[in-house]
């Protein structure tokens, strides 16, 4: 883990991993997947230019546990790396 990437993880893990989650999880992943795959990628009118709402509901709740997934999954790897380096760092401070 580079220097940078190590000072910012130690600002952003203050948030704790369920507002990580909901924050980078979910409001900036999952919502713009699911406003893009819905409205954007796929087509979710009906022959008279309805709006299918059972489509825009099953996407806003897939995308929704996506991103929360996807959030999770990015604390974890990033605490992890995180954890790796510190232990690292300590290493080297304890042998000099």
């Amino acid at each position: 883990m580079k220097e940078k990437d190590f000072k910012n993880w130690q600002q952003k893990r203050q948030q704790g991993p369920l507002k990580f989650t909901f924050v980078q999880g979910l409001l900036c992943w999952g919502i713009p997947m699911f406003i893009i795959m819905t409205f954007v990628v796929n087509d979710v009118t009906n022959e008279q230019g309805m709006i299918e709402w059972a489509q825009v509901f099953i996407g806003a709740v897939v995308w929704s546990i996506g991103g929360c997934l996807f959030g999770a999954f990015l604390w974890f790897v990033t605490e992890r790396q995180y954890q790796k380096a510190l232990q690292k760092q300590s290493d080297t401070e304890q042998s000099t």
